[in-house]
C-alpha cells in the first residue's frame, strides 16, 4: 500500500472555463508516473473532510521536479483544490492504477483525446514525439494545444462547434487517418461514447487500441469496488474489474461497450 505525500503547490491557475492546471513539487514522481495513472488526492480541511479527487498526470516537469495534473471544476472537492495557492501543501496519494503500455519500438502511434481526456495524453505524446499523431477533441474551447504542439509536429484539433480545426468529431479525424496511414497503435482517452467508436474505429481497421477510462472513484486503491466495469475475458465470459487498480487503462478489446 503507498503511503500518502504531502506535495507543494507550485502553481495552479485556470487554462479554460472551469479548468485548471495544478503544478505540484515532488522530484521523485517524476522519474516514477507513468503516463495513464492518476493522483488520489485529500480534499477539504479537517473539520470538512470529503472525499479524494482522482486526477491524472498531465504531464511532467523533469527539469523543475514537478508533476502537472489537469482538472475541471465540478463540485465540492475541485473547487477547494481551485482554491489552493502556491506554497499550499495537498496530501497526495499516489501514483496509482495501471498506465498505458508504452512501446518505444512502435514507429507510428495515434493518440485520441476527448474534452478533459486530452490531458492524460499530454505525457505520452512527449515519448512518441513526431512518431505521434495527436487528436484533440472539444465541443468548444481549446486548451493543452501548446503542450501537444511542443511534443509532437502533427497535432490535429476538432471542435463540435467549429470554432477552431475541424468542424465535427476527432473521431471523423481519427477514421481519416487510419485509412491512409499505417499505425502500430491507438490510444486514447474521453468520454465513453468517444471511446466505444475509437475502439469500433481501430476494429475495423485491424489497429490495436488502449483506452484510458473515466469513472467515479472512491477509495482508489480497488478496496470499495465502486469504480468496476466489465471486461470480456479471454474464454467468452463476462468480468468485472476496478478501474482504479486494474486500470485505468485497459485494452479497448476487453471493455463491454454496452454495459
Amino acid at each position: 500500500m503507498k503511503e500518502p505525500k504531502v506535495l507543494q503547490v507550485i502553481e495552479n491557475k485556470p487554462i479554460a472555463a472551469g479548468i485548471y492546471s495544478l503544478e505540484l513539487y515532488h522530484h521523485a514522481l517524476c522519474e516514477e508516473v507513468l503516463p495513464g495513472q492518476f493522483f488520489h488526492i485529500k480534499c477539504g480541511g479537517d473539520k470538512f473532510p470529503l472525499l479524494r479527487r482522482p486526477i491524472s498526470l498531465s504531464y511532467t516537469k523533469r527539469e523543475k521536479g514537478a508533476v502537472v495534473l489537469i482538472y475541471r471544476v465540478q463540485g465540492q472537492g475541485t473547487e477547494f483544490l481551485s482554491s489552493r495557492r502556491p506554497g499550499d501543501s495537498l496530501d497526495v496519494l499516489g501514483p496509482l492504477g495501471s498506465g498505458f503500455e508504452v512501446n518505444r519500438q512502435y514507429e507510428r502511434v495515434a493518440i485520441v483525446g476527448g474534452g478533459i481526456g486530452i490531458a492524460p495524453l499530454v505525457e505520452l505524446a512527449g515519448i512518441y514525439g513526431d512518431r505521434a499523431a495527436v487528436f484533440a477533441g472539444y465541443r468548444d474551447e481549446t486548451f493543452l494545444l501548446k503542450e501537444l504542439q511542443e511534443r509532437s509536429a502533427d497535432v490535429r484539433a476538432a471542435t463540435e462547434d467549429g470554432s477552431f480545426g475541424y468542424g465535427g468529431f476527432v473521431t471523423d479525424l481519427l477514421l481519416q487517418y487510419l485509412k491512409e496511414q499505417r499505425t502500430d497503435m491507438v490510444f486514447a482517452c474521453g468520454p465513453k461514447p468517444m471511446l466505444k467508436t475509437v475502439a469500433k474505429i481501430c476494429r475495423e481497421n485491424s489497429v490495436g487500441c488502449q483506452v484510458s477510462l473515466e469513472e467515479r472513484m472512491a477509495c482508489g486503491v480497488g478496496a470499495c469496488l465502486g469504480c468496476s466495469c466489465a471486461v470480456n475475458e479471454r474464454d467468452g465470459s463476462l468480468q468485472y474489474k476496478r478501474v482504479c487498480k486494474d486500470g485505468p487503462v485497459f485494452r479497448a478489446e476487453e471493455v463491454c461497450w454496452d454495459e
